[in-house]
């Protein structure tokens, strides 16, 4: 029995980091950032320059580094602020497994109030460019870091 079990689940566990080869069929609306009267004045600033260049096309690449299995970055192309394709290596992934500068923005204020620790490298137009997240300083080895990449269309 414990065999069995055992070849049920194999699979199950090597699928579950895996995701389907899905096309972005329908552009998916980019979920707009709006800072909080209490908001973290560099992530504001950093908003409201983003906001001031007024880029709705872009191409983003998102690198993920931690202390877990290496993994290509994930490359976003919105266009008029929806995805339109998101991909890994040569995968195509669903649009929800994709990165904007919003979404960025969002993903930094929510681990702000929750992790012990948030570093934000931000560049001249106000795009995250590093992100390094301690979410317990008395743990080792559980941080996180992204690495953002963004060109024009």
């Amino acid at each position: 029995m414990t065999r069995a079990l055992l070849a049920a689940l194999v699979p199950i566990t090597l699928a579950a980091g895996t995701s389907p080869a899905v096309a972005v069929a329908d552009p998916q609306p980019v979920q707009p950032f709006v800072p909080g009267i209490n908001e973290d004045p560099d992530l504001s600033a950093a908003w409201q320059r983003w906001e001031a260049k007024d880029i709705d096309d872009y191409v983003i690449t998102v690198r993920l580094s931690c202390f877990c299995a290496p993994s290509a970055g994930v490359r976003t192309v919105v266009r008029d602020d929806s995805t339109r394709r998101v991909t890994r290596d040569d995968r195509t992934l669903s649009a929800g497994r994709g990165w904007s500068v919003d979404e960025l923005f969002a993903m930094i204020r929510e681990e702000s109030a929750e992790a012990d620790s948030v570093t934000v490298d931000y560049t001249r137009r106000g795009v995250p460019a590093s992100i390094a997240i301690d979410r317990d300083q008395m743990i080792a080895d559980e941080e996180t870091y992204y690495s953002v990449t963004l060109s024009r269309l």
